[in-house]
């Protein structure tokens, strides 16, 4: 598959596409950062987004199939909290297709079989969607944080920038493999020349452990995100990389300044070699995920 099929992009389309055809062999391509949701779901208490449509998996699934992608991981929303029903019902469905990453609360108790459900159904990492939330107490996650590291599962951190520094040294000293979307999370308003945040990102490159995932441009600022992709590329290399469509690209401000193929043509003109955007796509991500 090729990435002139992105001209198939359009949900209803997408949608036809599931309906219509016989499911092909799915391409190798990976969707390292997605959402997935129905309207009707309990919301977080403290959430700061209520979307007001669905961005079903099936959806979702058709929408990348018909732009080239065969399979996604998929990301706990913030403004679900920690019910993680949804997710683990699509992990279920297409075993094959989805990897998962939920947000656990640390005050409820997992209990080993149930942790031992999850890898079976395709977790593979913990998500900490905590922009604009209080950092955590980590000492309330320790047994949380085992399980990941037994599972040589990634911490995914969606926080500001300037937190950084102050929780990567812990996850990294830990052990743990660390995950940052959006280019690196940096502030907008500095660019990432500017901010320090982003430099303390670059400098953990050298402990192999943090990956990025270039995704969601919209929300760094696309001139800024096109500046920094040079710059991950040169700090992590391909190997620590990955593409993202942060699809359905839900934001209370920013919300559907991009589309699916949008984000796919933006990869291939900032990552113009085709052997590193292969690697970005297939390979690093189906070797942390276990694709």
């Amino acid at each position: 598959m090729t990435l002139s099929r992105r001209a198939l992009g359009p949900l209803a389309l997408a949608a036809s596409v599931l309906a219509g055809t016989a499911r092909a062999v799915p391409s190798a391509w990976v969707d390292a950062h997605t959402h997935v949701f129905v309207r009707g779901l309990k919301l977080a208490v403290d959430a700061r987004y209520a979307p007001d449509y669905d961005a079903s998996w099936q959806t979702l699934l058709a929408l990348a199939e018909a732009n080239g992608v065969g399979r996604a991981v998929l990301l706990q929303p913030s403004f679900l909290g920690y019910d993680n029903s949804y997710l683990f019902g699509a992990l279920k469905a297409e075993p094959h297709r989805f990897r998962g990453v939920p947000w656990i609360s640390p005050s409820v108790e997992t209990r080993p079989e149930e942790w031992e459900e999850m890898a079976r159904i395709g977790v593979r990492g913990l998500r900490f969607p905590i922009f604009g939330l209080p950092s955590p107490q980590w000492s309330a996650y320790h047994e949380m944080l085992g399980e990941a590291l037994k599972r040589d599962w990634p911490i995914h951190l969606y926080v500001e920038s300037r937190r950084l520094p102050e929780m990567l040294p812990f996850l990294l000293d830990g052990g743990h493999k660390v995950v940052i979307p959006h280019y690196g999370m940096f502030d907008r308003t500095l660019g990432p020349a500017r901010d320090p945040g982003f430099k303390v990102l670059l400098e953990s490159a050298r402990t192999g452990r943090v990956f990025v995932v270039m995704c969601g441009a919209y929300r760094v600022g696309p001139e800024r995100a096109r500046m920094a992709a040079p710059i991950l590329l040169d700090a992590f290399g391909p190997e620590r990389l990955m593409w993202g469509s942060d699809w359905p690209h839900t934001d209370t401000d920013l919300n559907r300044v991009t589309t699916y193929p949008i984000t796919l043509k933006t990869f291939e003109d900032w990552v113009p070699d085709e052997a590193t955007r292969r690697t970005i796509l297939v390979e690093t991500p189906s070797k942390l995920y276990g694709f």
